[in-house]
């Protein structure tokens, strides 16, 4: 089991174990699927979830809005850094070289959850006072 120094270690803006870029990939992905849901206007959540994908999207559309420059790191923008958190608290009973070595599978099934979660309850930005 990664220590929480470890884990903490992850989370830090400055870490370049390339696992940000990986999460950031697999959440175009999970957003590309919901992007791919039959449409169903009478379904809030659906509705929810479908926002949520183009709010990926257009975050997305170049490398320079995903990312952004904190001092002299390279960090994900808002909305993917709390899907990466999310992946690595998922992994946080593996060792830290379990971490390192996940696959993109793996990867995906964290991010889809985180994904499905956070989209699940994401606000209309248009009807949010």
């Amino acid at each position: 089991m990664a220590t929480y120094t470890e884990i903490n270690n992850l989370l830090a803006v400055d870490n370049a174990s390339g696992l940000r870029e990986r999460v950031a990939v697999a959440t175009l992905v999970a957003a590309d699927a919901i992007r791919l849901e039959a449409d169903d206007a009478t379904s809030a959540t659906v509705q929810q979830r479908k926002r949520f994908a183009q709010a990926i999207f257009k975050l997305s559309y170049s490398p320079q809005l995903v990312f952004r420059r904190d001092n002299t790191a390279l960090a994900l923008q808002p909305q993917f850094e709390s899907i990466y958190r999310a992946v690595v608290i998922g992994n946080k009973d593996a060792t830290l070289q379990q971490i390192a070595d996940v696959t993109d599978a793996q990867i995906q099934t964290k991010v889809n959850a985180a994904v499905d979660y956070l989209a699940r309850n994401f606000p209309d930005p248009v009807a949010t006072p």
